[in-house]
C-alpha cells in the first residue's frame, strides 16, 4: 500500500470542524490506496475523516457517501453513517462514524488459533448473507444490469487510469457474457481489508463505494482471494460454510481475477 499524505488540522472543512468541534488529535491508521485517512479525537469522540484528489478518487469518495445515506435504514446489517461531505475545487471530504477494531486481515495475520481464525471467516460468510438478503435501495437499482456497466467502468478505466487488467483481459471478460440471474445488494469491495473484528467478532464493513444492485458473486469471489496466502483452505471452506453456498472456479476468475483488475 502506498503511503499516502496525511492530513493536517489547518486544511480540514469550516463545516467538518464546525461538526466535530474541538479536535484534540489526530492519528493515522494504515493507508489505503484511493484516500488519506484519519481519525479525529475530539470531545465527543472519535471519527473517520477520508479525503481524496483526483477524479476518478473523488467520485468513489461521493459514491461511498450517497450509498452510506441510502442504506442507512436498513436492518439487516449495521452500516457506518455519514455526517458530512464536503468538496472543494481540489479535493473532497468524508466524515464518517468510527468503528472500533482491526480489519480482517490484521487479524489473520497476528491470530494463530485455528478455531478463531475459522470462526471470523465464517461470521464474514454470513454477514454478507445479510447484506445480500436486505432489500436494495431504489437510488442504488440502475435500469441497465450491473455486470454491463462494470465492464463499461472498466473500459473507462483502463483508457483513463492505471489498472492492473489490460486489453487482452478485458476483451475475454466481455467474450464470456456473464448473466446474473437475480441481483441483489452488493457491498462492491468485500474483501479482509474492508471488514472489520472487534472482541473477536465481526464488528463493521467500511468503504462502500462500490454498493450496487450487483452480482453477489462478485462479492463472494473479492471475500476469498488468495491475494498474500492469507486464507487456509479450511478457512475458504469457512467462509462458504457461513455464506450458505460456494463458487465455482471459473465464476472465482471471472470476477476476482478478471472484472476486479480494473478496479
Amino acid at each position: 500500500m502506498r503511503q499516502l499524505q496525511p492530513i493536517i488540522v489547518e486544511e480540514i472543512p469550516h463545516s467538518i470542524k464546525k461538526y466535530v468541534k474541538q479536535i484534540e488529535k489526530m492519528t493515522f491508521p494504515k493507508q489505503g490506496c484511493t484516500s488519506d485517512v484519519g481519525i479525529l479525537h475530539t470531545a465527543k469522540g472519535r471519527y473517520v475523516l477520508k479525503r481524496a484528489k483526483g477524479e476518478k478518487y473523488r467520485k468513489w469518495l461521493f459514491k461511498e457517501y450517497y450509498v452510506l445515506k441510502n442504506i442507512k435504514t436498513l436492518e439487516k446489517f449495521r452500516s457506518t453513517n455519514a455526517y458530512e461531505f464536503v468538496q472543494t475545487p481540489e479535493q473532497s471530504w468524508l466524515l464518517l462514524e468510527f468503528f472500533e477494531g482491526k480489519t480482517v486481515r490484521e487479524y489473520l495475520e497476528k491470530e494463530d488459533n485455528e478455531k478463531k481464525r475459522e470462526h471470523i471467516v465464517y461470521e464474514m460468510g454470513r454477514l454478507l448473507v445479510r447484506i445480500h438478503d436486505a432489500e436494495c435501495p431504489e437510488q442504488l437499482v440502475s435500469k441497465q444490469p450491473w455486470i454491463h456497466r462494470m465492464l463499461q467502468e472498466a473500459e473507462y478505466n483502463l483508457t483513463h487510469y492505471k489498472v492492473d487488467g489490460n486489453q487482452q483481459l478485458l476483451k475475454q471478460l466481455q467474450m464470456q457474457k456473464m448473466i446474473c440471474k437475480q441481483e441483489v445488494l452488493i457491498h462492491g469491495d468485500y474483501t479482509i481489508d474492508n471488514v472489520l473484528v472487534h472482541d473477536g467478532q465481526i464488528a463493521a464493513v467500511i468503504d462502500w463505494s462500490g454498493g450496487a444492485l450487483g452480482d453477489a458473486r462478485y462479492d463472494i469471489a473479492l471475500a476469498v482471494r488468495f491475494e498474500d496466502g492469507i486464507f487456509t483452505g479450511k478457512e475458504r471452506a469457512a467462509f462458504f460454510k457461513g455464506y450458505g453456498k460456494g463458487l465455482s472456479q471459473s465464476e472465482f476468475c471471472y470476477f476476482a481475477e478478471g472484472l476486479y483488475e480494473f478496479f
